[in-house]
């Protein structure tokens, strides 16, 4: 007999962590099943590889891949025919990831115990938007859980896509912006100070730009401990304000005033909306409740407000194309054309998704000529920064050799 350590989750979705003198691991499990528990993890007391299952989920988390992944498996068993509880089952044995297996043995205790599935992806707010609950809720009740999997995991994979795609486009920018605030703050925190006792002890006349210059190299050596606490703090701020609806908003309205972003970001707020609100109403949900999800969902305050009122209209009486049409710098008028044609056709759905598709290709031309736009202007940028510390350098070393002649 052995001392095995195992965790287990209850019939209360807790999981449980205890010990248990066996003669194998699968005994262990026999004993399990029979006391209504779902194991999670089982290992010998001592063994070097036993690890917590906890511990590991508070470092991992969903990712757009895991998620993808997660919604075409259980859509491919369930259309096997396999019942929810089997196709879970199996899942649990495939997946190597411990915050997903986790939650697939919560998710498989929860459908035996009578939950729907819909509901246990809904206590993982977090990990899970209310649009992925709310296509497989609406699977459920239709009936063809399957099919709003397929339509989900459409949907995520598209939209995986898309991101990628854009920060694929803005990697290279972004690398020299990073690289030019290195150079920059490389001249300012380790080569200007030690230059500026120089010019001190030889009593350079300083130009304004070194003079300049040297003060803010002042600043930021004065305490390096200061200066990582106040970039810390600005970081943090941003990432808090961003998330603020008043943030939030100040945001969509800066980016809407950049004349070079503003045509992009427009594009990808139209694919957004026209793919998710087309995958919503394609997995049964109602046109009020899918605009709801939409508006959520599409990343951006004032399509968010745009999107609430068409809803509003809707209740009204108004169709979703003239509701649309209400505000045409957001949606263009092609958009609710087809939006009409989809209306009196009853295929609104595939409408919304062929228009999807078409916009999707203007998002990769609007994002080439983005990065050529910016790619020789941050490099401009970066020269004249450059150039002008440079200068600032150069014209008191100049100074100073002329008073040894």
């Amino acid at each position: 007999m052995s001392l095995f350590v195992y965790e287990a989750i209850n019939e209360d979705g807790r999981i449980i962590t205890s010990e248990i003198n066996s003669a194998s691991k699968e005994e262990v499990v026999a004993i399990l099943t029979q006391k209504h528990l779902a194991p999670v993890k089982i290992e010998l007391k001592g063994s070097d590889s036993k690890v917590s299952v906890g511990s590991k989920a508070i470092f991992e988390s969903f990712s757009a891949l895991d998620k993808i992944i997660l919604v075409r498996n259980l859509a491919a068993t369930i259309k096997a025919g396999l019942t929810l509880s089997e196709a879970l089952d199996i899942m649990v044995v495939d997946t190597t990831k411990n915050i997903v297996k986790k939650f697939l043995v919560e998710a498989r205790q929860g459908v035996l115990n009578g939950q729907p599935l819909s509901s246990i992806f809904e206590k993982h707010s977090k990990d899970f938007s209310p649009i992925f609950t709310g296509m497989i809720r609406a699977g459920e009740s239709s009936g063809m859980l399957d099919r709003s999997l397929e339509e989900l995991n459409s949907h995520l994979d598209r939209e995986y896509k898309l991101i990628k795609k854009i920060k694929s486009a803005l990697t290279y920018p972004l690398i020299l912006v990073v690289a030019s605030i290195g150079i920059i703050t490389v001249m300012l925190v380790f080569v200007l100070p030690k230059l500026s006792k120089s010019f001190a002890q030889n009593n350079v006349e300083l130009p304004a730009l070194t003079k300049v210059l040297i003060s803010i190299s002042n600043a930021l050596t004065y305490s390096p401990i200061l200066d990582v606490a106040l970039v810390a703090g600005f970081i943090g701020f941003v990432m808090y304000f961003r998330k603020t609806a008043s943030g939030k908003k100040f945001l969509s309205e800066a980016a809407f005033r950049i004349p070079v972003a503003k045509n992009l970001i427009k594009k990808i707020m139209l694919v957004r909306f026209s793919r998710t609100l087309g995958s919503l109403i394609g997995s049964a949900l109602s046109i009020s409740e899918s605009l709801n999800l939409t508006a959520k969902a599409v990343g951006n305050s004032k399509y968010e407000e745009a999107i609430l009122k068409a809803n509003s209209d809707i209740k009204n009486g108004i169709p979703l194309s003239r509701a649309l049409k209400n505000n045409p710098k957001l949606f263009p008028n092609f958009l609710t054309s087809l939006v009409a044609v989809g209306e009196k056709t009853g295929t609104l759905d595939k409408v919304l998704k062929n228009f999807a598709d078409f916009y999707e290709e203007d998002v990769s031309g609007a994002l080439n000529d983005l990065t050529t736009f910016l790619e020789p202007l941050l490099l401009l940028g970066m020269g004249v920064v450059v150039g002008l510390i440079a200068l600032s350098i150069l014209l008191p070393i100049y100074g100073m050799v002329g008073t040894f002649n």
